[in-house]
């Protein structure tokens, strides 16, 4: 029979032949079944290869390949929010003198935002190309991401391919000491209802120097609308606000005399927290360590979302303790996961030491005496622009009324960038008493305050805290005199004539009695207060013997 007529009626049931096997890979009895684009390689129209899964390996065949031929094989991701293919394995495999190979790798452990997984074989002479894909993977996933929230100069949210199952770098994120970078892991094919368990490591330190040092809200940072840890997964657990389970105090962190945030915790879509296991760190804070918690959660859906985030340290808390994230010398810190149902996934994410600057701030504080509810109104400027802010002493630090507002400023190493503050008048109530600032160890950057004019102007450095406590009192009247003289018509002294003066503030009524010169005194008076004087004697009858006014000054020349 003619070759090409016999392809043409073979090719049709060969057709018809895999395809029937991939929709039986698919549906879960079988993993073996080659791509539509791999059969023609076995029967001399190139290569091919073909799968077959057992328990957590699949085994890999190729045909069709040169003689002796290099291969590369990979096995890759198919995300369609990147609309791109990521490599999760690469190896080199020779074909044999038949023109084929065998191979295997474990499964389990590779994830697939989409569940598609795709094995890719490329000969290195030949340079044939094919490809096979896993679809419909079984068993329970979990995939951990970090954020990359963009470079300082281009910010983005937390959302999309932001979540990043790669490293962090200058180039993509940009984190300052004492900020919290965010995670998440995906966990798919879980069992509505069934009990799970995750275990999560964060590098605490690294030489001694330390890196992220205790656990915290994954939105803690990035509170921006649109920052999403359930972006890109299906289901409507992902429309329902999180369940939410306290993240405990580490005492490894409260033990080194360091002020653990409070008040922050593990967010899940799909899935509610049941425990969470205490602290277990290796290695010590002087040197390498790394620290690991555990969480068992019961999967309310089959793909649940867990979010949290790492606090980086900052330097001015660890100073006397080796140091902070930004002066570990390019070494980047890495979160992993490292159980996943008894299983070990040993999937880590990195955060490089080029993401993180050290933070250049400005702390304002308001103290009042005594303690009020007042508002008091400031203006930060800078070389741009001016942000007014309003602070509150009532003796509380919170969102609504705070009393003491942080300004970070991007501040590039070398540079010393100016910054004035004031603060608005305070009326009648309150006057600025004093203006104090402080820089944070080492620092080199200068504050100049003045008081009358309710200002300070501060020179700030890259990496530098200044922190400038404005303190205002209670406006207390001064005190003051009213006296003069009392004469009869012809100006002779009247002595023994009664003075009085009310305080029409206060009620308050004091009297005195002329000496033999006719004069008299009041001390001790408040200013500001109005009053009423009046003169009286039992030998003299005076037309006008009472004056009203508001005690502004001394009054000498009271006379009657």
């Amino acid at each position: 029979m003619n070759r090409n007529i016999f392809l043409s009626i073979l090719k049709p049931a060969l057709t018809a032949a895999f395809f029937a096997a991939s929709l039986f890979f698919s549906a879960g009895t079988s993993y073996a079944g080659p791509s539509l684009l791999s059969m023609t390689g076995q029967y001399g129209f190139g290569p091919s290869i073909t799968t077959a899964r057992y328990g957590g390996s699949v085994v890999v065949t190729g045909n069709g390949f040169a003689k002796g031929e290099l291969v590369d094989l990979s096995l890759e991701s198919a995300d369609s929010e990147l609309n791109a293919r990521i490599a999760l394995w690469s190896t080199q495999i020779y074909a044999d003198s038949s023109g084929g190979f065998e191979t295997s790798l474990a499964i389990d452990s590779f994830v697939s935002p989409d569940g598609r997984l795709v094995i890719r074989a490329l000969g290195n002479d030949t340079k044939s190309d094919t490809e096979v894909e896993i679809s419909s993977l079984t068993g329970p996933s979990a995939n951990l991401d970090q954020c990359a929230n963009g470079s300082m100069s281009a910010p983005v949210n937390c959302s999309g391919a932001n979540w990043r199952s790669g490293n962090v770098t200058q180039i993509n994120g940009h984190y300052y000491e004492g900020d919290s970078i965010a995670y998440r892991i995906k966990f798919a094919n879980l069992t509505v209802g069934g009990s799970n368990t995750v275990t999560i490591e964060w590098d605490t330190t690294q030489g001694g120097k330390h890196a992220l040092d205790y656990l915290t809200s994954y939105d803690r940072t990035d509170v921006t609308p649109g920052n999403n840890p359930c972006s890109g997964i299906a289901g409507s657990h992902c429309a329902n606000p999180p369940t939410v389970f306290p993240i405990p105090l580490d005492p490894n962190v409260s033990g080194a005399a360091i002020t653990q945030m409070g008040g922050q915790a593990f967010k899940m879509w799909g899935g509610t927290i049941t425990s969470v296991t205490g602290y277990t760190r290796t290695g010590s804070y002087t040197g390498n360590s790394s620290t690991r918690i555990r969480l068992t959660f019961t999967s309310n859906a089959a793909n649940p979302v867990l979010a949290w985030g790492a606090h980086i340290a900052d330097r001015n808390e660890w100073a006397a303790m080796g140091g902070s994230a930004s002066s570990l010398s390019g070494s980047p810190y890495r979160t992993r996961l490292t159980e996943f149902n008894g299983a070990c996934p040993n999937q880590d994410r990195a955060l490089s030491c080029t993401a993180v600057r050290l933070a250049s701030k400005i702390v304002i504080i308001k103290q009042a005496n005594p303690e009020t509810t007042l508002p008091f109104g400031f203006n930060f400027y800078d070389a741009n622009s001016i942000v007014p802010f309003t602070l509150w002493d009532d003796g509380v630090d919170n969102d609504a009324t705070p009393n003491n507002r942080t300004f970070t400023q991007p501040i590039a190493p070398g540079n010393l960038v100016y910054f004035d503050i004031i603060e608005d008048p305070a009326g009648d109530y309150y006057e600025l008493q004093s203006l104090t600032c402080s820089t944070s160890l080492g620092g080199s950057s200068q504050a100049f305050p003045s008081l009358p004019a309710r200002a300070v102007k501060i020179g700030l450095n890259y990496g530098d805290t200044v922190t400038c406590t404005f303190t205002n009192n209670v406006v207390t009247a001064a005190n003051t005199s009213v006296g003069g003289r009392v004469t009869d018509p012809s100006g002779n002294p009247l002595g023994r004539s009664t003075v009085t003066i009310f305080n029409t503030a206060t009620g308050e009524t004091r009297r005195s009695i002329t000496n033999q010169l006719g004069h008299y005194r009041f001390d001790d008076l408040a200013v500001g207060d109005f009053y009423v004087v009046t003169v009286s004697n039992r030998k003299y009858t005076f037309p006008d013997n009472t004056v009203s006014f508001t005690l502004n000054d001394a009054v000498d020349n009271l006379d009657f």
